[in-house]
């Protein structure tokens, strides 16, 4: 999830897009037909970030899924007295890269104000050490990836890989429930729940991943967390990964692999991960 301090908030959409979320409401992602307008324009808010300043000559390095690895809201977020004022009315986690390990993750989070305000926040995170850039085709959103925010280790005391990927499946969602992780939110501890299905799945001959796939840690449904499994046909290796802003640890078996500072990017916008914000107009 990404904070959404107002000095960071940039120009309004244009007032063609205003018109499509000019009807959004407060609802579930699942409601209809409220919920394929916020799809819609989701999925236009990813594809207007283009690429520039690639290292990745390859087209297919930097395509956008055709739909979100995972969609979720939270109107509940932080309680209710900040669900008063801020929700999280929809959202969704898109991967660029239509061949293996995904080159990057974006996700987009529609929040709503009491006064009925909208605003678009933007999260970047780069699975590659290659660097490149996407920029908004009209707004003054930009990332600079430069560098990877996933690091991959070898798991200990994991199986061999199994030989078929229905097994080795059924070995991933096991080696999933030894990660933990907790969220601090505005001073309350959070203990984050393993979704049960994995997020992506995917293989790559050339990086010589014979299965992988990234599980979430939720609050809720809120992804905050993404733990990697990968293996050839001898092992398995691990990484994870910072789904949202908030100041997080992640644990193996009970013991701490990452800790995550409250990410306060102050109008950066390049590293492995950064996050952006832009006000939707509403009309009024």
């Amino acid at each position: 999830m990404v904070s959404v301090p107002v000095g960071r908030i940039r120009s309004a959409f244009r007032v063609a897009l205003a018109l499509l979320v000019a009807s959004f409401a407060p609802a579930s992602a699942e409601d209809e037909p409220e919920a394929a307008r916020r799809l819609e324009f989701m999925q236009a808010a990813v594809r207007s970030l283009e690429p520039e300043a690639s290292e990745l000559k390859s087209k297919a390095a930097l395509a956008v899924g055709s739909k979100p690895l995972l969609r979720y809201s939270d109107p509940t977020r932080g309680g209710i007295k900040e669900a008063a004022t801020n929700v999280l009315v929809d959202a969704g986690v898109w991967r660029l890269g239509s061949e293996g390990r995904p080159t990057a993750l974006v996700t987009v989070e529609i929040y709503q104000a009491r006064d009925g305000s909208r605003v678009l926040a933007y999260e970047f995170l780069s699975l590659t050490e290659a660097k490149f850039s996407l920029r908004h085709k009209t707004e003054g959103v930009r990332w600079d990836a430069t560098a990877s925010a996933l690091e991959l280790r070898d798991l200990p005391e994991a199986p061999k890989p199994a030989g078929t990927a229905p097994a080795r499946l059924a070995q991933m969602r096991q080696l999933a429930r030894r990660f933990g992780a907790t969220e601090r939110l505005k001073g309350e501890l959070i203990e984050c729940r393993l979704l049960a299905q994995p997020i992506d799945r995917y293989h790559s001959e050339a990086e010589k991943v014979a299965d992988g796939a990234i599980f979430a840690l939720a609050n809720g449904t809120n992804p905050e967390i993404g733990v990697v499994l990968e293996c050839d046909a001898e092992r398995w290796r691990y990484g994870v990964l910072r789904l949202g802003a908030a100041e997080m640890t992640v644990t193996l078996d009970g013991r701490p692999v990452a800790a995550y500072e409250k990410f306060d990017g102050r109008g950066r916008t390049d590293g492995p991960y950064s996050n952006a914000a832009v006000k939707i107009p509403t009309g009024k």
